[in-house]
């Protein structure tokens, strides 16, 4: 799971694959072309990177049997997941 979350990241921090962000895929041409696509998917890339490195963490917990990073990293994984859904959702970060 990782590796495709490190795939994806790479993919979309090149600028490559937009049609797999989700919502973006489904607007009209004349609603994409008022996105900054290139920067759309660096952010994303960036999101896969934060994600894969939380399941390398939790995994290193799983493995330590450590309670405090089994219990802290799901709750590190979800702020994560919100915070950058309400940073790219205000400010029109991704307007041209």
């Amino acid at each position: 799971m990782m590796g495709c979350f490190i795939a994806l990241g790479v993919l979309f921090s090149k600028g490559k694959c937009s049609f797999l962000i989700d919502g973006y895929n489904l607007l009209p041409r004349e609603k994409k072309e008022q996105y900054d696509e290139r920067a759309l998917s660096r952010f994303t890339g960036k999101l896969m990177y934060f994600l894969a490195f939380s399941m390398l963490l939790w995994l290193v917990g799983i493995i330590l049997q450590s309670n405090i990073l089994q219990t802290a990293l799901p709750l590190f994984f979800v702020v994560g997941i919100t915070s950058a859904i309400i940073y790219a959702n205000t400010g029109n970060r991704f307007k041209k």
